[in-house]
């Protein structure tokens, strides 16, 4: 299990439920995560050496790097779904904070089923993603299929679609970490609304 810290602001066995949760050691499936974080960190930064070295390339020798617009669009996808699972675990996915902060700081326990609803909806959509780009991977790793230029620059799709799977599978499993939480933290705030 990942260090999650639902945001709970009911009693103090609520707030001690939490802290034991955020204590406990990072999991192997935490460490996959910050992982894939780190090789989309690196992709990052290849990219942009690539970018500079073909503006270099250009002004110096004017004559571009072969295949550089291909790499780069084929690396954002790569570098979004390698990093989404990672954003989600230290959740700074997008959301509306004010409306949700205050919702579980009024109503713990439907702020935190709300919550489990918009991770069972984010977990729905990545399972979406995983099962539309399934057949897509395996055709491209059947046919070969390439982006670029014969005799200049090709790449194979088949790659990025598997790290788009990865990706969308890693996301999938935090965001039932997420409402597995969100579950406990709301039977948590149940079980001290009724002492």
């Amino acid at each position: 299990m990942s260090t999650l810290k639902p945001q709970l602001t009911a009693t103090p066995n609520c707030q001690a439920a939490v802290d034991h949760a955020v204590k406990r050691k990072p999991s192997l499936f935490a460490w996959l995560v910050d992982g894939l974080n780190s090789l989309g960190s690196l992709l990052i930064f290849g990219m942009m050496l690539l970018i500079c070295s073909d503006v270099g390339a250009r002004w110096l020798f004017n004559h571009p790097i072969y295949g550089v617009a291909e790499i780069v669009s084929l690396t954002i996808v790569a570098i979004v779904f390698l990093q989404l699972g990672s954003t989600l675990r230290h959740q700074r996915m997008a959301r509306a904070d004010i409306f949700i902060d205050g919702f579980i700081a009024r109503s713990p326990r439907l702020g935190h089923l709300l919550q489990a609803l918009f991770n069972l909806l984010g977990l729905a959509t990545c399972g979406v993603i995983f099962a539309a780009t399934g057949p897509m991977f395996l055709e491209a790793w059947r046919e070969g299929e390439y982006l670029g230029v014969q005799g200049l620059f090709t790449a194979p799709i088949w790659p990025i679609r598997l790290i788009v799977l990865i990706g969308a599978l890693v996301t999938a499993i935090q965001y039932l970490l997420h409402i597995i939480a969100d579950c406990r933290a709301c039977l948590v705030v149940g079980k001290t609304q009724q002492e």
